[in-house]
């Protein structure tokens, strides 16, 4: 008799996440569709793809690896949108670019909030590579790594840009949101 009530507690209950999972499913794909446009819809579409086949998951470790691939290509596109919008300078070498990565990574590693400080650096500094660096993916992958929300600071850097209603500002705006929901994806997954 214990048995039959654990048993139908658990059905119950992987029936209310499977209803969660495609909920969350159909949020992620209605988040997706006004972002694909122009050069960003075919990495747009992978992710959409990623994110159904996570619903339709048979057990962990796919639903794992289709998150991951998710993720991937969402990075992808969020690359691609900020070198629409970030003038990277055609005369820094790899070389440049990396020492001064370096330099920017001590400076903001000893405060307590790298973001605002990135987008101020953005505002003063006058040097190309500097503004690249803070403001492409160099910048979003170190507040990553650092484990800040970018929602923040994607808004207040597209506003300094001009580029809000822009195919890519759309894109780089949107990317925070996205990513927490696909995350939630996978917590959902998880039990």
């Amino acid at each position: 008799m214990a048995d039959e009530q654990a048993s139908e507690q658990k059905g119950a209950l992987a029936g209310q996440l499977d209803i969660s999972l495609a909920s969350t499913v159909e949020e992620v794909q209605r988040m997706l569709v006004p972002l694909r446009q122009g050069e960003f819809s075919e990495k747009i579409c992978k992710v959409s793809v990623y994110v159904q086949s996570s619903a339709k998951a048979r057990d962990a470790k796919s639903l794992s690896n289709f998150i991951r691939f998710a993720h991937l290509n969402l990075d992808a596109v969020l690359v691609q949108a900020l070198e629409v919008l970030v003038w990277r300078p055609r005369l820094a070498s790899k070389t440049d670019e990396q020492k001064k990565a370096t330099a920017l990574q001590k400076t903001f590693d000893r405060l307590d909030n790298p973001a605002q400080a990135m987008l101020e650096h953005y505002r003063s500094s006058s040097d190309p590579l500097n503004k690249y660096l803070v403001a492409g993916p160099w910048g979003h992958e170190y507040l990553r790594k650092r484990k800040v929300d970018l929602e923040d600071y994607d808004r207040e850097l597209c506003e300094l840009l001009g580029c809000r209603e822009t195919a890519a500002g759309r894109i780089v705006l949107g990317y925070a949101e996205l990513r927490r929901a696909i995350d939630e994806l996978q917590i959902l997954a998880r039990y």
